[in-house]
Order: C-alpha cells, then sequence, then structure tokens
C-alpha cells in the first residue's frame, strides 16, 4: 500500500510543485497584508485537495486501474493508499497553514492569532469532509463526472450562508457568538475528528464500490 501511494506521488509531482508555487504566492500576499491569513489557510486546503481529484484522471488516463487491480494487493489496497494520499495532503495543508499563522501572526504581533490557529483546524475538518464526500463519487462516476460535485461541494455551502444572510435567516444562531471561549476552542480543536472517523465509513463504501465496479 506505501508503494501505491508513493505512485501518486510520482505521478503528481509536477503538479504538487505547481501547487507549492501557489502556497509560496498565497504566503507572500498575505505577508503583504493584501489577504487576511484565515483565508490564505482556507483556500491552500481547497487547492490541495484538487490533487486527489488530478490522481484519479491520470489513473483514467493510463488505464491504471486494470493493471492495479490485477495484481495480488486487492483492491482495498488501492483505495487505502489513494485515501491515505489524500489524508496526506489535507495534513500538509494543514501544517502549511499552521506554520503560517505562526510565522506572519509573529512577525506582524496579529493578535488574532488564536482565531487564526482555530481557522486551520476548521480547515483541516472541510478537506477532510471533501475527501469523505468526493472519494466514492468519483470511484462511482469517474473523475470527470464527479469534477462537478467537488465545485458544488465547495461552493454551495457559501452560497447557502450568504443567501441566509442577505435574508436574515442567521439570527436564531446568535447565541453562538455568546459561548464561552472554553467551549468554543475546544469544539474547534476536536472538529477534524469528525470527518476523520467518517474517512473510515468512506472508505468501506468506496471499496464496496470498487468490489462491483468492472474494469
Amino acid at each position: 500500500m506505501t508503494g501505491l501511494m508513493v505512485k501518486d506521488f510520482l505521478v503528481m509531482r509536477k503538479s504538487i510543485k505547481t501547487y507549492i508555487l501557489f502556497l509560496a504566492f498565497y504566503f507572500v500576499m498575505a505577508a503583504l497584508g493584501i489577504f487576511p491569513i484565515s483565508f490564505i489557510t482556507a483556500m491552500v486546503q481547497i487547492i490541495i485537495m484538487m490533487l486527489p481529484l488530478s490522481a484519479f484522471s491520470y489513473d483514467e488516463m493510463s488505464k491504471w486501474d486494470r493493471y492495479a487491480f490485477s495484481l495480488p494487493l486487492g483492491r482495498r489496497a488501492v483505495a487505502g493508499a489513494r485515501y491515505l494520499f489524500a489524508l496526506s495532503l489535507a495534513l500538509f495543508a494543514a501544517l502549511f497553514g499552521l506554520v503560517s499563522c505562526l510565522v506572519l501572526s509573529g512577525f506582524f504581533h496579529d493578535p488574532n492569532l488564536v482565531e487564526n490557529c482555530l481557522t486551520v483546524t476548521v480547515s483541516l475538518a472541510l478537506g477532510l469532509l471533501y475527501c469523505d464526500i468526493l472519494l466514492p463519487l468519483t470511484y462511482k462516476l469517474g473523475p470527470e463526472r464527479a469534477r462537478p460535485y467537488f465545485y458544488l461541494v465547495i461552493f454551495l455551502p457559501i452560497i447557502l450562508l450568504f443567501v441566509a444572510f442577505k435574508l436574515e435567516l442567521l439570527g436564531g444562531l446568535a447565541f453562538l457568538l455568546e459561548l464561552p471561549d472554553a467551549v468554543v476552542i475546544p469544539f474547534l480543536l476536536l472538529l477534524p475528528l469528525l470527518p476523520l472517523l467518517g474517512m473510515g465509513i468512506s472508505f468501506l463504501i468506496s471499496c464496496r464500490i470498487l468490489e462491483r465496479k468492472e474494469f
């Protein structure tokens, strides 16, 4: 399984180098004060989560699945390697966001260091949630047919929140702003554990899809 995960990194190495340039660009934009640090951490997680979907596209073009499923490793190992690949990318994006928060907040003496770091945990939770939803969909539909769902999962919650704000439907949630930090901070710190547990369920769904799929 480790070899399969390394294969993904090797196949995507050119794309990863390009994405690293994007990360450097966003870091510079945050250092210049053009973008807030919290925006950077969220964008980094979204950008990085596009890589697993691209890995599916490369596999489809090269007919990799037909070869991989003929190996004695089995389909569960192939799916498990892809999940580990996506998990590694999500953790890397979170680490980059955390380091960016610590460096930039320390350099500019930003008083919102705690809030910025909590944004990293929330972004990590969202990145893992994307994996939970999109990996089974990609195995079911294929990378091209699943691609619109990627954008739907990202932008639909934003659109719904914007509409709810415009229609003043969020007034009932005002009590959340009054919760003490002793409740909010631990909850946000532990938030990534929920989609991380959901990744196990997502993996089982993907395995079931692969067991029924013919190549």
